[in-house]
This record gives structure tokens, sequence and C-alpha cells, in this order.
């Protein structure tokens, strides 16, 4: 009951505060627009976001990454569906029945489905994750200096996950993100290190300036390089909603979609696309209806939107329990919890910072409930979005990351981390190198280091205490497990040869 009285706490006051509901509004429709433009992504428009969100009041900033993160995933079904083309990652298992749809005059239910089981799985996500944060938190709150480090190094591991084809390449970029996590002052001897005499670098260097670069920065320069955007005029006609009678037959497949999404979201290293894809395959197993898959059958789009928004609330138990950002989008919210001077972690649950803890999953909760009421009325609207032309969009992008990375400290060194780390990226992506391994490493890295000489200080270098304590037992398991299945996933990929499944093109990991 505690748990329940506290996110009413979260929702009291949350509506007490207007302008607390039109910012979460407005980021709402922000995170849909950009998530109908095809090439950009939920994380990226989030990386834009976070600068600003340090001039207002933690609760009405944080809420508004929330609308941005749900709405970006949200939105990147509408081009999905009337244009073929995925708008983020997330969405690219969308398609393969939605856009079957708009060719069969269905486009208008095709996107009110899409919201609704967006809406559904965000909401059974943030009740999931309103009920097991807490009790994680509570069994977190008796971790030391070893636990933390053996986390740490549990963390680093989603590197292999994330590394997208090749694992060497993964691995050099979570490297780069430790090294550039050691710049600045030695955390228990204070020297100096890496910073090649430049005062700029005293403090070491922001995670902000960083994110901005990697995932703003980059994005635009991938922009420039491609073509100048969506041609083809995607027009919506028929119904624009959904039947009761494709509701009724798909209200199993929201549930089991939201469900996988939940689960896959919060283990460390998965993504959105993993758990629409996980969602649409289980749905493809079950008994047919009068469509087949993948020729316009609404339960596969239900079992795609459902999951992957799922998972933006399930990635969130990690992030705020254990400071271990789930993917991508996180790593952005856990900037943003840092930006106002709040430690992830168990903490966050006690004390006052437990009634912010609370209103962030109210603001969660009701961002679901506008993404249905938006995204079902303004589905005529979006039409004209995803035909913004990258002409347009990149100067708009660059301008954002060029004043929101000045913005954070007044501090034209912030800008210039933000481009050396935009070019870093570009380079990185053109040759195929993920970027998030690089963001992992820059989080992971100083709380790796710092708590393992914490512990090394306390026991005067017996580093069998990372090995005697239950915690960091069941951690180093779950490192064993994750290595092992690595391994035999890169084994598989060697032995067999590479072919795309029944199901349909394999979604584009995100980095």
């Amino acid at each position: 009951m505690e748990i329940f009285s506290s996110l009413l706490g979260g929702f009291g006051t949350l509506f007490s505060s207007p302008h607390l509901i039109a910012a979460l509004a407005g980021a709402v429709v922000a995170g849909m627009v950009v998530g109908a433009l095809p090439g950009l992504t939920a994380t990226m428009a989030m990386a834009l976001f976070l600068p600003f969100t340090f001039l207002m009041e933690p609760a009405t900033g944080l809420a508004v990454l929330m609308g941005v993160f749900a709405g970006g995933i949200a939105g990147g079904s509408i081009p999905a569906i009337l244009l073929n083309v995925p708008g983020t990652p997330a969405s690219a298992a969308t398609l393969l029945d939605g856009y079957p749809m708009t060719r069969k005059g269905r486009a208008g239910e095709a996107l009110s489905m899409a919201m609704f089981a967006s809406a559904v799985g965000g909401l059974v996500s943030a009740l999931l994750m309103s009920v097991l944060a807490p009790v994680i938190a509570r069994f977190a709150l008796n971790f030391q200096a070893p636990e933390f480090f053996v986390l740490a190094i549990y963390g680093l591991t989603i590197i292999a996950a994330v590394a997208g084809k090749s694992l060497l390449k993964g691995y050099i970029a979570g490297l780069i993100g430790l090294v550039v996590g050691m710049v600045g002052l030695d955390p228990i001897a204070g020297q100096l290190r890496l910073t090649f005499g430049s005062q700029a670098l005293y403090g070491g260097i922001s995670l902000i300036p960083v994110l901005i670069g990697v995932f703003g920065i980059t994005q635009a320069l991938v922009m420039v390089r491609e073509s100048s955007g969506v041609t083809e005029r995607p027009r919506i006609s028929g119904r624009t909603l959904v039947s009761a009678d494709d509701l009724r037959s798909s209200s199993g497949t929201l549930v089991r979609g939201s469900l996988i999404g939940s689960g896959i979201g919060a283990i460390p290293g998965t993504g959105t696309d993993i758990g629409a894809f996980l969602s649409y395959s289980e749905a493809r197993r079950r008994p047919k209806g009068r469509i087949p898959f993948g020729e316009g059958n609404p339960q596969g789009v239900a079992a795609s939107e459902s999951a992957n928004n799922a998972v933006v609330g399930g990635s969130m138990i990690p992030t705020f329990t254990l400071g271990i950002p789930g993917e991508a989008g996180t790593a952005v919210l856990l900037g943003g919890l840092l930006i106002h001077g709040l430690m992830p972690g168990p903490d966050l649950f006690t004390g006052s910072q437990s009634s912010l803890v609370y209103t962030i999953f109210a603001s969660f909760i009701v961002a679901n409930v506008m993404i249905l009421l938006l995204g079902t009325l303004a589905a005529r609207l979006f039409v004209h979005v995803v035909r913004v032309p990258n002409q347009v969009l990149v100067p708009v992008i660059l301008l954002f990351c060029m004043v929101g990375s000045y913005a954070i400290n007044n501090r034209i060194a912030d800008v210039s981390v933000t481009i050396v780390f935009g070019i870093l990226g570009y380079v990185m992506v053109t040759h195929e190198f993920p970027v998030s391994p690089l963001v992992l490493g820059l989080i992971l890295g100083p709380m790796a280091e710092t708590n393992f000489r914490r512990a090394m200080t306390i026991t005067h270098g017996d580093w069998t205490i990372f090995f005697t304590r239950p915690a960091s037992l069941v951690f180093w398991a779950l490192i064993v497990l994750s290595l092992v299945y690595v391994w035999r996933s890169a084994r598989r990929r060697r032995v067999q040869k590479p072919a795309e499944s029944e199901d349909g093109p394999q979604a584009v990991r995100p980095t």
C-alpha cells in the first residue's frame, strides 16, 4: 500500500501544477514529431532537450524527458505505417503489418492501433516499474563498495550486447569511453590525469556534452550524407479508429507484448527493437486470425508497439535503482538525473527524493495516456511531419546542439567537447563502430574505478572481498551468464550462414 500511496502522491504533485502538465503534453508532442521523422530517434530528441531542462524544476525537467522518450518511441510508428520506413529502430517490426494495412486503405486504423498499443504497453510497464523499483532499491541499500564495483563490471558486460556485428569494435568503443572517463582529477588521490595542461579538462569531461555530441551532432552529420528526405506523399483514408473487434482480438497480444517488453527492458543492454521483434515473433506463433501476419494483421502492429513502449518503462528499473542505464535512452535520462543533482541508485527512494521519483513515475503514466489521445486525434497532422526535408532538419539539430551544450555551464569548452564527440561519433558510425558502448564506458568506468579503489583501501588490499559477499556473487554469476550467452551467439553466427528469418528483415540495432 505504501507504494501506491506514494504513487498517488506523485499524481497529486503532477496535477497540482498546470505548467507541469503543459510541459509534459508539449514534450509528448515534440517526441512524437521527432519520432515521426525517419532517421531521427527518441534518444537524439532527449539529448537535444536535456540541457534545456537544467533551467526547469527537477520534476518538470525530468517529466519533459519522460514525455519526449515515450512520445518518440510511439511516433516512430507513423512513418513505419505510412511509408514503410521505421521512424526509429523500435518501429522496425511495426512496418511488417502496418504498411500492408496502409496499402489496403486502413492507415487510420493502423495508426490508432499503434497509439493504443503504445499506451497500453507504457501503462503496464509503468505500473510494474512503480511496484518493482522500490523493492529492488531496498535490496540495493545494503550495497557497499565491493557490490558497486561488481555491479559496474556487470554493466560493462552490456557492451557485448550492444556491440552490433563486431564484438571487437564494441569493446574498442567501450575502451574509448573508459579512457574519457579517466580525464580530470583522480577520484581518490586527487592528481590530474590526461588533461594535457588544459584547465578546461581539470574537472573531467562532462557526460551531457558527450551525449549531445554522439547522439545529436553525429546524427546530423549522417543526415548530411543521405538523401534529402522522404519524397513520397502519404495519405490517410478510410476509418481513423481501430474497430472494437480488432481490439478484442488483439487483447491477448497487447498483454503479452507489454509483459515481454517490460521484461526485456529490465535487462540492461537490450533495446526497444529487441522487445518489439520478440513480441512480434511470439504473436506469430499464436493461432492466426482471418488475416495472415505480414499482410496487414492489426495484431502485428499491436504486438510490436505494445512491446517497444513497454521496454521504456522496464529499462527505467535498473536506471533508477542501480544507476545502470537499461539502454541508450535511459543513459540520457540518467544524465538528466545528474544535471539536477540526483544520484541514481537506491538512495533515490529514501527521504525527500522519493516524492520526486514517484512524480516522475506518474508523469510517465500520464504521458502514455496523452500518447493515446494526441496520437489518435492528430494522426492526420503528423502526416505532414514525415516530409520535412533534411536541408531543414540538419541546421535545426545543429543549432539545438550548440545552444544546448553551451547552456549547461555557459562554457565554450562544453561546446568544443560536443563538436569533438560529434565528429568522433560520425567517424565511428561510418566505420561501423557502435557509439552506445562509448557512453556506457564513460558512465560506468568512474563508478568501477572509484568503488574498486575504495574497497581496496577499506580491506587493505584484500581482493577476496569481491568474491565473498552474497550480492557480489550474484552479479558475478550474471556476468558469467552474460558472457557465455554472447560467446554462444557469436559462435552461432560464425557457424551458420547469415540469413533473414521468415519473420521479416532484422531490425537495425540502435547505437
